[in-house]
């Protein structure tokens, strides 16, 4: 009896006892996943691998609200080949897209050692070739260490490996690893059950949210020609799923035209421009159509004056309002990213010297008009942001930036000063008043516009876009418009001219037109 109670107390220890840690102890973890894929030897005879899945891309940061149902982007089908010993790939990507509206999107990029190159149709069907965004390829790069088949052999080669405490999932226990891929801090976790990768997850950083968890997740494991390899991969981002797809096919060694691995030689000698950034931020403009290629690039900014002292700042996909009052200035907009408003505040300062900007108006949260919130924020700028809006915006300008510090993370002590908006908010000198408008709309709750009624101006992003014909076939941009208008007639606004966040400056009658269509 005595040598049974002792027995169980040996097992009851051992299982007890705190699991391996360090750099020897996450290499012999890497060696265990290795042979339940089917060994070093069945992955090693991989040299190129085709894989053709099906999935779509979903877009939390384009919700109705914040922390709303996350809008669908696309539905895809996806093939990829890599070529893991030249360090080569091809991306085919073949979607429809159902937001922001609908059409096919297709486009392929090759990628030949550091070089890449993107191949779009042109209007007419004429595939056109230039080099990838450097921020796109160094994404893309990441994203061919992390495959499947390729991250143990990652993982095993990185600096700063070693393997740290268990996690418990439920009933399950996660081993986990830890390593750095270039500046980003990487965990991988495995199932204690089959020794299986179960998500591989990065430290990146993201224009809005700052360090943000890269989470690639792996699941219904298949042997394909001897290597067991996830059907199913899911993207999330902080949690958020961005990425869903299935595989259809993975094929290990097949026959490939080598030629469709090769970026033409004209692309090689163009210059790279921009910062090799990487980031899923480029990757979630690219699947939705719109624009990302300032990303990590110079900035242009350019001045449109609308009235005396209003000036519409372009020189990008996105624009701004300035407004100068008495002793301050107004900003309406600050989107994109860090980078484009320094450069906007600097340009700024250089055409109205001696005032400062007191007032930053975010219109709405949407990944593309709140990226730039905190570099107002660390300049001392008052943020007023709709009320639903509140818990977003204090939640950005908390969030932690060690992977890429901004001028917030560096002002260390700063303590932003943010005020809502409900209804109606007027910001006066005396002389000019500025009214920010809360308008009902489809698009985003909490969606704020600026009316300047003595120039009888109105600022607005996103609902209309002055200067850009409507296609009848988009309805939401429709329903958008005539959301606004309505807002506009309703309230019985003095507007003559419109300025857009996207697009020119137009007359009223021209929003007019777009909202009549909805009843034809």
């Amino acid at each position: 009896m005595f040598v049974i109670a002792f027995v169980l107390l040996m097992l009851l220890s051992a299982c007890s006892s705190p699991a391996p840690s360090g750099p020897d102890a996450a290499r012999a973890l890497i060696d265990e996943s290795a042979a339940a894929m089917g060994g070093w030897a069945a992955m090693d005879a991989v040299k190129v691998q085709q894989i053709i899945t099906a999935g779509g891309d979903f877009e939390p940061m384009q919700a109705v609200k914040p922390n709303g149902e996350p809008r669908v982007i696309n539905r895809f089908s996806q093939g990829i080949i890599y070529d893991f010993e030249n360090k080569r790939m091809r991306l085919t990507m073949d979607s429809i897209r159902e937001y922001p509206n609908t059409q096919p999107v297709k486009f392929t990029e090759v990628i030949e050692g550091d070089t890449g190159m993107l191949e779009t149709p042109d209007a007419n069907g004429k595939a056109v070739q230039e080099r990838l965004h450097p921020s796109r390829l160094a994404t893309r790069l990441r994203d061919m260490r992390r495959v499947p088949i390729r991250l143990l052999y990652t993982a095993k080669a990185a600096p700063e490996l070693t393997r740290i405490e268990d996690k418990k999932e439920g009933n399950a226990t996660i081993h986990v690893i830890r390593y750095k891929d270039g500046n980003q801090p990487v965990d991988v976790h495995f199932s204690s059950f089959n020794k299986l990768p179960v998500r591989v997850i990065y430290t990146e950083d993201d224009p809005i949210y700052g360090d943000t968890l890269n989470e690639l997740a792996f699941t219904d494991w298949r042997e394909y020609s001897g290597v067991r390899l996830p059907q199913t991969t899911s993207v999330f981002l902080n949690g958020n799923k961005v990425r869903e797809e299935s595989a259809r096919n993975i094929i290990n060694n097949p026959r490939i035209d080598a030629a469709g691995l090769v970026v033409a030689e004209e692309i090689k000698k163009q210059t790279a421009v921009g910062e090799p950034i990487v980031s899923q931020w480029p990757l979630r403009r690219v699947v939705m159509g719109v624009g990302y290629q300032d990303f990590g690039r110079e900035q242009k900014v350019d001045f449109v004056e609308v009235a005396k002292g209003v000036y519409q700042i372009k020189g990008s996909t996105h624009h701004s309002l300035a407004v100068e009052m008495k002793d301050h200035i107004v900003v309406v907009e600050a989107p994109l990213f860090e980078e484009r408003s320094v450069a906007v505040m600097k340009a700024i300062e250089a055409k109205i010297p001696g005032k400062p900007i007191k007032y930053l108006v975010m219109t709405h949260f949407h990944i593309d008009h709140s990226g730039g919130i905190r570099a107002y924020a660390a300049k001392g700028a008052t943020l007023l942001a709709q009320e639903e809006n509140l818990t977003f915006v204090r939640t950005v300008l908390a969030r932690p930036k060690t992977i890429r510090p901004d001028s917030l993370a560096r002002a260390g002590s700063v303590t932003p000063n943010v005020e809502t908006v409900k209804g109606v908010k007027s910001l006066t000198d005396g002389e000019r008043t500025i009214e920010l408008r809360e308008i009902p709309n489809p698009h985003s709750t909490g969606m704020l516009v600026a009316y300047l009624p003595k120039e009888k101006v109105l600022f607005v992003s996103d609902l209309f876009t002055p200067g850009t014909p409507v296609d009848s076939s988009n309805t939401n941009g429709i329903e958008n418009a005539a959301a606004l208008y309505t807002a506009v007639t309703g309230a019985n606004l003095e507007v003559d001219r419109i300025v857009g966040g996207h697009g020119d400056v137009a007359p009223l009658r021209d929003l007019a037109k777009v909202a009549a269509i909805r009843g034809q």
